[in-house]
């Protein structure tokens, strides 16, 4: 077994972020156990003693991407969304390099085991956001699939092409109006919900009828709830794009945009996700998602704190007490109350005694939402108090 030694800045770390494993100073002392939520004083007290860079151990072989590929893909988005911007068309030429790059990522993502992702994200401007995003939407989608385990390889290559290529049609849209700070306006919109199709029509002409690549561009932005770009029954559309919808969103939320100044870190891009399913996505695909890329993206941060708040498929919530590895959403709980609704009004009701569930052996309940409405979690943190059952 191979070990893999990380290398945590406590500059880039928030107050409250638990790992899953054990943290040490340089030199190899324990200096903090796994899944202890790191309080500003227990980071004071770390930095004062041991400067600002810990470290965990984890089994590890290399990244599932090498780093020259994510640098050679990079390089090729740039040349292909260029080429676009100039002749308003993607070349056979291009096309190949395009096929032969998302050989050479399935090759990486199938030939070894899946243990880190590592997402290109020194952006600078626009132009970067989009070479590098076509990238990692790329990567994400075909470790995703790879983890699925239900794909035969062309598949997973039209796939992963698609993904690749799913927004280049923003090279026909006003680079002013995708470089827009603030929030577009009804017209603005409509126009930038033009890409989808614009990238069909420029990928169609020289890929042919690859429907799986083409269905993975044209509908990458419907919802479960069906108000998305054109507002197709969720229930009808192929799992493809769906794939790339999710990876799609998690990869922006994670990125810096002219209306997005703060990234979002990968836990707290996962929890979107997450609270996105029954609007956005379909729950299972939330679970898998989360389950299969959070553990990748995290790099050892545990998903959930301990008492985190959670809404269930029962009306009820609960505190999430442990967090089981590589299940993330099937963590143990405890069960506190459930929602009674009579007619219009909604209230609540405590169970006498709370009790705890594992979520991995109960049919019954599954997680869809975790509460992170910070009145919400006040008001029933406060309650929770009252009843002795938080400190």
């Amino acid at each position: 077994m191979n070990l893999n030694k990380v290398k945590i800045d406590l500059d880039y770390i928030n107050a409250g972020v638990t790992f899953i494993y054990p943290l040490f100073s340089g030199d190899g002392v324990k200096i903090l156990d796994a899944r202890v939520p790191l309080t500003p004083e227990i980071i004071g007290r770390i930095r004062a003693k041991h400067g600002n860079l810990v470290y965990y151990t984890e089994t590890a072989g290399k990244a599932v991407i090498p780093p020259f590929r994510m640098k050679l893909a990079y390089n090729t988005s740039r040349e292909i969304i260029e080429e676009i911007s100039r002749s308003d068309k993607l070349s056979k030429t291009s096309f190949r390099s395009a096929e032969k790059l998302v050989e050479d990522i399935l090759n990486d993502v199938t030939g070894s085991d899946i243990e880190a992702i590592s997402l290109l994200k020194d952006l600078k401007d626009y132009d970067e956001y989009l070479y590098n995003h076509s990238v990692n939407v790329g990567v994400l989608s075909a470790v995703f699939a790879r983890l699925l385990g239900r794909f035969r390889h062309e598949d997973m290559k039209s796939l992963t092409l698609g993904a690749y290529l799913h927004d280049i049609g923003e090279r026909r849209i006003d680079r002013q109006l995708l470089n827009k700070e603030g929030r577009l306006d009804v017209t603005e919109f409509q126009r930038v919900k033009r890409h989808p199709q614009l990238g069909y029509e420029i990928v169609k002409q020289t890929a042919g009828g690859n429907p799986i690549l083409l269905q993975s561009i044209l509908f990458h932005h419907e919802k479960f709830n069906h108000r998305g770009y054109y507002e197709l029954p969720y229930e009808n559309l192929p799992e493809y794009p769906k794939i790339v919808s999710a990876c799609d969103i998690y990869d922006a939320l994670t990125s810096r945009r002219p209306f997005r100044k703060d990234p979002l870190t990968p836990r707290s891009a996962l929890k979107s996700i997450l609270n996105s399913g029954g609007s956005h996505f379909d729950f299972p695909l939330v679970a898998g998602f989360i389950n299969g890329i959070g553990t990748l993206v995290m790099q050892g941060e545990s998903f959930w704190d301990r008492n985190d708040i959670c809404e269930l498929t029962t009306q009820e919530l609960a505190l999430v007490r442990d967090e089981r590895a590589g299940e993330i959403m099937k963590p143990k709980i405890l069960v506190f109350c459930k929602f009674i609704r009579t007619g219009s009004a909604l209230s609540v009701k405590f169970y006498p005694e709370p009790f705890e569930i594992d979520i991995a052996a109960d049919a019954d309940r599954r997680i869809t939402k975790v509460v992170n409405n910070q009145a919400q979690i006040k008001a029933i943190r406060a309650k929770l108090k009252e009843r002795g059952i938080l400190q």
